[in-house]
């Protein structure tokens, strides 16, 4: 009775947080791993993150909430604290789940997919949210030879037309794809890279063609930190962003039997 107690007081708040919190892999990287939190754990990334692109958006917090349901199965919840050319505000939230279709074992890679879903909860006139709900899926694929991790990212996200003086605003559903790599250097440190491709929400707009480097290292069982930072691989940015940067820490925990 007691764990059923906690089980609840945590969906709760976690559904709460959310409904005040864009998308959307776990940091510090824009490519999302295939591992999935283990049963009746939870874990919790915080960090800052920094974006130029048009404009300068801060997340001070970045906080997301993950839950692992089963051996094969996970939540998130996202909540971005924003700070955008001066304003200040909880940008629009994101709901999640990924599920591990085949364990990785011996030469078989470890495949995933997940689901996530964006609110609209955000201020879009002062720049803290689209104006509009968005869903994204996205299949995963991972696989580790010795001292090396290969994964590889393709997805797209479903944009939905915000309403601006009464007219809708036209907009294009996404693509994405991505290949990361770590590196490991030591048993509690890995270095970390990333190439990504993402079409624009925009009709005319650029895509993005643009890459991450950074580390992950861990401090105790429960505890990790991580950074990394990256840019556009285009001429003058184009499609952005100017400069990506990320540092957080990753804490994880038991929730329950």
């Amino acid at each position: 009775m007691r764990h059923m107690k906690r089980k609840s007081v945590f969906f709760l708040c976690a559904f709460y947080f959310a409904l005040c919190g864009t998308a959307h892999a776990i940091p510090p990287l824009v490519t999302g791993d295939v591992p999935v939190a283990d049963k009746a754990h939870i874990e919790i990334y915080m960090g800052y993150r920094y974006q130029k692109t048009d404009s300068i958006e801060r997340q001070t917090p970045f906080t997301e909430i993950v839950y692992g349901l089963s051996g094969r199965q996970e939540i998130t919840f996202e909540i971005p604290y924003l700070s955008v050319d001066g304003s200040h505000g909880f940008g629009d939230a994101v709901a999640g789940t990924k599920y591990l279709f085949i364990e990785e074992k011996g030469d078989r890679p470890g495949v995933a997919g997940s689901f996530e879903v964006k609110l609209d909860n955000g201020n879009r006139e002062k720049g803290l949210g689209t104006g509009a709900f968005e869903s994204e899926l996205r299949l995963r694929a991972q696989k580790t030879k010795k001292w090396f991790t290969g994964i590889v990212n393709l997805g797209i996200t479903f944009v939905g037309e915000p309403e601006v003086n009464g007219s809708r605003v036209e907009k294009r559903n996404v693509l994405f794809s991505s290949f990361a790599q770590e590196y490991e250097i030591s048993p509690t440190t890995k270095l970390l890279s990333e190439v990504y491709y993402k079409t624009s929400d925009e009709p005319d707009g650029p895509f993005r063609l643009a890459a991450d480097i950074g580390f992950k290292r861990r401090i105790s069982e429960n505890f990790s930190v991580h950074s990394s930072i990256g840019k556009s691989l285009r001429e003058a940015n184009r499609g952005g962003p100017g400069l990506r940067l990320y540092a957080g820490f990753k804490y994880e925990f038991p929730a329950g039997k």
